[in-house]
């Protein structure tokens, strides 16, 4: 029996170029946690910004934020994965345009094209480095204590070693005593991979990871419909 869904929402959910998600989206998640199903949310994106796309529903909702880096669901911190500190810092040195994730605010220094709250050096920042953003067109020097989450020219994004979504599905099952069997995930990108690889029922979006032998979807309202019978 299925306990537990996970969804991307960049080109998963949500079509790239859309900025809200369908009333049908939002309703088969509400229909799905009516029956007690756990619907887990993993994204790149921040905390805040997936509390707000999702809105009232959210608080059904838990959140794997980051890449990987922290999962949530309400106020409460179900795992977290931050950079070593000191390499952060090392990097933050080289790299002066930057915006560094906490929890729920982002730290913006120098010229990073981002909102958030500005400081003059990372030492005023007093909570872990979740994930970091260095706009640069100089990519950092692979290193152990970090991974690259994305990169385009102008932009690397940096999180933990082992920050991934696919490690974050593995600790929210075991928290809630969840098989990889009972799970299902969705997904269209390569940082979706681990995710995918994590659960007992994987779907990727039709015509996305084609070097994978995943089954295929074109949509995750219908195939959620079809696996719930709902």
């Amino acid at each position: 029996m299925l306990r537990l869904v996970f969804c991307d929402v960049d080109g998963t959910l949500l079509p790239r170029g859309d900025t809200a998600l369908s009333p049908e989206i939002l309703d088969t998640l509400r229909r799905l946690t009516d029956r007690g199903i756990t619907v887990a949310i993993a994204s790149g994106r921040p905390y805040t910004q997936l509390r707000a796309l999702f809105g009232a529903l959210s608080h059904r909702l838990v959140f794997i934020c980051l890449d990987g880096a922290l999962t949530r669901r309400h106020n409460f911190i179900l795992h977290k994965r931050p950079l070593p500190k000191q390499a952060a810092l090392a990097l933050l040195n080289r790299f002066p345009d930057a915006a560094v994730h906490g929890r729920e605010t982002v730290y913006v220094m120098g010229g990073a094209p981002v909102n958030g709250r500005a400081v003059s050096t990372p030492n005023e920042i007093g909570e872990d480095f979740l994930k970091l953003e260095l706009y640069t067109n100089r990519r950092p020097e692979p290193n152990p204590n970090y991974r690259v989450a994305f990169s385009e020219p102008g932009l690397t994004e940096l999180v933990a070693p082992c920050a991934n979504k696919g490690n974050a599905a593995a600790k929210l099952m075991e928290k809630l005593g969840i098989t990889p069997n009972q799970a299902v995930a969705f997904g269209d990108g390569d940082n979706d991979v681990e995710l995918l690889s994590t659960v007992g029922h994987p779907y990727r979006m039709r015509g996305t990871l084609p070097n994978s032998d995943m089954p295929e979807t074109d949509s995750v309202v219908t195939t959620l419909r079809e696996l719930f019978h709902l």
